[in-house]
């Protein structure tokens, strides 16, 4: 009973995939292939982004059937939001983790609104740091102003004046 509860119970996820060792031309067909496990596990597709070449940050390796393992530095990233049943989460996770082409993959809770900014991200910080507030009535949070501190220049140390300081440290300990 208490499962049933639990999958009435939905939440709105989204899951990143990398997908390496794919031909370009079949990228799709495997973006389509996550698409369908998420659907078929009982999840609403809320939106997706489609998979795109990125260069990694590092190398990334994945252990080979045959027990070598495959190096990449590149991979195709591609984004599901999804809405669906606390309960059935794990199991889409698990479903898409071994699928041959997946590289990675993480599943995070979000929000439905759309949350994407993209290039516009600096520009709609800057206009929601401007607008005034339209009530005193509301409790806004404490602006704070940051100054800049003066840069003051550094001073080259002598080694007597190292030695004295390493001195003072040590006898303090």
């Amino acid at each position: 009973m208490d499962e049933n509860i639990r999958d009435e119970q939905k939440s709105v996820y989204e899951i990143g995939y990398l997908l390496a060792g794919v031909p370009e031309e079949q990228v799709s067909a495997q973006a389509e292939a996550i698409r369908a496990v998420v659907e078929k596990g009982g999840a609403e597709v809320i939106a997706d982004g489609a998979p795109r070449h990125e260069k990694l940050a590092y190398t990334i390796r994945k252990k080979t059937v045959a027990g070598s393992y495959d190096k990449f530095d590149a991979a195709y990233f591609g984004w599901i939001k999804l809405e669906v049943g606390t309960g059935k989460i794990e199991e889409l996770k698990k479903a898409i983790e071994v699928m041959p082409s997946v590289l990675r993959m993480l599943v995070i809770t979000t929000i439905r609104e759309n949350t994407y900014l993209g290039k516009h991200a600096p520009a709609v910080a800057e206009a929601i740091a401007k607008r005034p507030f339209l009530s005193s009535s509301i409790d806004a949070p404490a602006v704070v102003v940051r100054k800049e501190t003066p840069v003051i220049p550094a001073v080259p140390a002598s080694v007597e004046d190292m030695d004295k300081s390493i001195d003072d440290m040590v006898k303090e300990a």
